[in-house]
């Protein structure tokens, strides 16, 4: 009776269903079906009631698009045909805090090291991707094949607070640098946020399926080809939340970062009116209103799938739901670190994917990462962080200068009050 329900041909096409950027829901019910065979559930040759279920994983992976795209930083490229308008844009760059160390490796003579992704399993804060599924009463699985790999920035590029925190070198607070990216350096592509490498049904299989199994998963049978190179990725405001108030805010610049980029080129009263055109064009309000329905509404779903007595039986049931807010749960932080207005450049992917760099030698086994691209076309200021050292300005200096690029690299040394 069970292999009447579900005949052979079936089961092979759920198993070769994957994760990847216009399927993620089709995965996630795929494998929940996969988790109701083995356990011979009567339910599971019940059409009606697999769609229930499907349906509601498709609506939560819709809501976590709308607040992904909530969330993008746009440049406006595609609606601005004059470069210098989008130049403007007071978010053109944004700030990535590091090591000099690090920074001499990126520009370093003919055989520069790429920008890189670190994979999110070895990220320093506990909570990370965290704080969203614990609201949700759903826990993650450090074993998952489905891996995020993150690059942090920061809105305000001279930032004392960030030059405390990171990029120390030698114990030293504040002898860092922050490297100040524009616009190019970032593509406006949400969905290549996911891989979108080919991991989708074969032919083989698409062709043998009952039409119903096809229909509730409402697959596309049209095939990609495989892509093994990284494009130019996105980058999305973090989301401050705190899970016991439900209090919510977004990462953007800070009036006083805001200012200080300014004042040398206008007047205390344009600058003001700047930012108020800024923040007015932003819409926050609006946006955190949206959200703030979006996950209420993921919320109430999550709970009826984790109520389901049927679904309560699959043993990795909560693993298999976290994938599904997987692409907003590494952009909500909590609350606490709401100073730090962060944005980030994620890519989620399989941990067989061919752009994750493999360790060389055994100290390197601690960290996996992707490598995304050259930065020097891209650097338009370097703060040096107020410890920094004089010799690294100099070796800056040398190495910008011996280039004689049309374009200047600006070298700020922070004069943030550190003590």
């Amino acid at each position: 009776m069970f292999k009447k329900q579900l005949p052979e041909e079936s089961l092979k096409f759920y198993k070769q269903i994957k994760y990847r950027n216009l399927s993620a829901g089709n995965f996630i019910s795929a494998q929940l079906i996969l988790g109701l065979i083995d356990l011979k559930s009567n339910n599971i040759g019940n059409i009606k009631w697999k769609k229930i279920i499907i349906d509601s994983i498709e609506k939560i992976c819709q809501l976590v698009k709308k607040i992904k795209d909530l969330l993008i930083v746009s440049f406006e490229k595609n609606l601005l045909s004059n470069e210098e308008i989008v130049t403007k844009n007071p978010e053109r760059r944004v700030a990535h805090y590091t090591r000099p160390g690090v920074l001499f490796n990126l520009l370093k003579g003919k055989n520069p090291s790429k920008f890189r992704l670190n994979i999110v399993d070895f990220m320093n804060d506990p909570s990370e991707n965290q704080v969203l599924t614990q609201w949700l009463n759903i826990t993650t699985n450090p074993d998952n094949e489905i891996k995020t790999f993150l690059a942090s920035f920061s809105f305000n590029h001279n930032s004392l607070n960030q030059f405390r925190l990171y990029g120390n070198e030698e114990n030293i607070f504040g002898s860092g640098v922050s490297i100040a990216f524009n616009h190019n350096f970032f593509g406006q592509n949400a969905e290549r946020s996911i891989n979108m490498e080919n991991f989708n049904i074969t032919k083989q299989f698409s062709t043998s399926i009952s039409e119903n199994e096809n229909q509730i998963l409402n697959l596309d049978k049209t095939e990609d080809k495989p892509n093994t190179n990284l494009y130019p990725l996105p980058i999305y405001r973090c989301l401050y939340f705190d899970p016991k108030t439900e209090y919510i805010s977004l990462a953007k610049r800070n009036k006083q970062s805001f200012y200080l980029e300014m004042s040398n080129e206008k007047k205390t009263q344009d600058i003001e009116n700047e930012w108020k055109n800024y923040i007015d064009t932003l819409n926050e309000q609006k946006k955190i209103q949206d959200i703030r329905i979006h996950l209420k509404k993921i919320n109430v779903l999550m709970s009826k799938l984790l109520k389901n007595r049927e679904l309560q039986k699959i043993p990795n049931l909560q693993q298999l739901l976290s994938l599904a807010v997987l692409p907003i749960s590494c952009l909500i932080k909590h609350a606490a670190f709401e100073d730090e207005d962060e944005c980030r450049m994620i890519y989620i992917t399989h941990i067989a994917d061919k752009n994750i760099v493999e360790p060389t030698d055994y100290q390197a086994a601690n960290n996996l990462y992707i490598e995304y691209k050259e930065i020097e076309d891209y650097i338009d200021k370097i703060y040096l962080g107020p410890q920094c050292k004089m010799q690294h300005k100099l070796w800056l200096q040398n190495h910008f200068k011996k280039k004689q690029t049309e374009k200047e690299i600006k070298l700020i040394k922070s004069e943030m009050p550190l003590r």
